[in-house]
């Protein structure tokens, strides 16, 4: 009929809608049921489950007595468990309950249930939710217990590619026959260097390990690592050491309040990206050597991230202006705001890559340390005293800064690559707010333009781009 509203979402394939229902949390998904007589069922039959009990906001509440919030959510995983008895999961299972308080024994039948079958994707998640990053040891709960059931679980053994595991205590030497485990996250726990060795060489096919608030840790100490990724994000080491020889290494994340003592060995052409964050850090350090060192262990990199702390401290080292021994990165991503106090590193990086093709400078705002201390003066609107890289000259094509908000010292940047980078062909510029209808936007995009212009180009290949 003329002027009928056509449901265009409930005539699409059912294995569409089912990935579209898998994407929602559970009890969101469970919510189209009400939708036509289509759906009344159809949420049953997803294979992925993201299941996040919301955290319960009255604290005192946990010893005694039961919020109604913590009473229904137990009810509603028995009402699931109970419409789901012929039909289990094969995908994904993620569980996030916090603080798990009350609720161990229902939780537990539900983890086994769930995953009777076997589940490629497996997360558990009882950390406390208010708990801050730097202080991750000041758990208000002891860690849950990895399911005992689970680790005889002959088809989740066969199936189980992703295990992540938050404020979940485990036992490393279970795992043996978990032939199909390939990525492994470990969060707000307290973790030996052996349970990690243990790990390690008991599930022999694994490729990435995520280790994230995780403390009481001696150091990370491994003589071979077979991992093609690693990532150690905000860990609270006894000694601040990593060391590791990893042939098969492609991705290594750190993320930490200090630079780690470092022997890491790494090959070329196997190693594509690192991504060292330092922005935990409290106040200035002048640690420049130990961040030079652990740096170099990573000279073959292709894609090199470092943030605002890392531009902050390192020509605090030895070598104020550049590595000695030259990195090989041929793209280097900077998160950073153009503060005065990132000048020198800002320069130490471009003169340190002397392979650059590409820069990346996504701007926000950032840890500006305080009791900083500059090793030089850098005055970047005063163009005569800027050095000019070796990458400006040979191997640099394309600079691209996000979050653009026409400060100064942005504006200064800009000028820096278009006047000496001489081979450069492409300088990609996107503001902050980039709606392309909002006014200020435009006239803002309509300035710099006309500013940008104006400069002498070193190169004749340059295209300007603003967004």
């Amino acid at each position: 009929m003329e002027g009928e509203e056509t449901d265009n979402i409930s005539s699409l394939p059912e294995a569409l809608l089912l990935n579209i229902l898998s994407s929602l949390p559970f009890k969101e998904a469970a919510k189209t049921c009400i939708l036509s007589k289509k759906w009344l069922k159809m949420w049953q039959s997803t294979n992925t489950v993201k299941n996040n009990q919301l955290e319960c906001k009255d604290v005192e509440a946990y010893g005694a007595v039961e919020v109604p919030q913590r009473k229904a959510f137990k009810n509603f995983i028995k009402i699931w468990i109970t419409l789901h008895k012929r039909h289990h999961l094969h995908d994904k299972f993620t569980l996030r309950v916090s603080p798990p308080s009350n609720c161990g024994d229902i939780v537990g039948a539900y983890v086994n249930f769930a995953v009777e079958d076997g589940v490629k994707d497996l997360e558990l998640d009882f950390a406390e939710s208010q708990l801050e990053d730097e202080h991750p040891e000041e758990n208000i709960h002891d860690a849950v217990e990895f399911p005992r059931s689970l680790y005889e679980n002959k088809k989740l053994q066969q199936k189980l590619e992703s295990l992540k595991l938050h404020s979940c205590s485990f036992a490393p030497g279970n795992f043996a026959n978990f032939v199909a485990l390939k990525d492994v996250t470990l969060a707000r726990i307290p973790l030996e260097l052996e349970s990690i060795r243990t790990l390690l060489s008991t599930c022999e096919w694994m490729e990435s390990l995520s280790l994230k608030n995780c403390w009481d840790i001696e150091s990370f100490d491994i003589e071979k690592l077979e991992l093609k990724k690693l990532v150690i994000d905000r860990c609270i080491f006894r000694m601040d050491y990593i060391g590791f020889e990893a042939p098969n290494l492609k991705v290594f994340k750190y993320c930490g309040s200090e630079p780690p003592l470092s022997e890491v060995k790494v090959v070329a052409g196997t190693i594509e990206e690192a991504d060292l964050d330092l922005s935990p850090m409290d106040e200035f350090d002048e640690c420049g050597n130990e961040l030079q060192n652990f740096l170099q262990d990573f000279f073959v990199v292709n894609v090199l991230t470092v943030c605002s702390v890392i531009l902050q401290v390192i020509p605090s080292g030895d070598e104020p202006v550049k590595l000695p021994g030259d990195l090989r990165v041929r793209h280097l991503k900077m998160k950073i705001q153009m503060h005065p106090q990132e000048f020198c590193g800002f320069l130490w990086f471009l003169n340190s890559c002397p392979s650059l093709t590409k820069v990346t400078i996504d701007l926000d705002r950032c840890n500006i340390l305080s009791e900083y201390e500059a090793p030089y003066v850098v005055d970047l609107k005063d163009r005569k005293s800027l050095p000019v890289p070796t990458c400006f000259r040979s191997s640099l094509r394309e600079v691209e800064m996000n979050g653009f908000i026409g400060t100064s010292s942005q504006l200064y940047a800009c000028s820096y690559f278009i006047r000496a980078a001489s081979i450069l062909t492409k300088l990609s510029i996107c503001f902050l707010n980039n709606k392309n209808d909002d006014p200020h936007t435009v006239e803002l995009r309509r300035i710099l333009e006309s500013q940008l212009l104006r400069i002498p180009k070193a190169s004749s290949d340059l295209a300007i781009i603003i967004r």
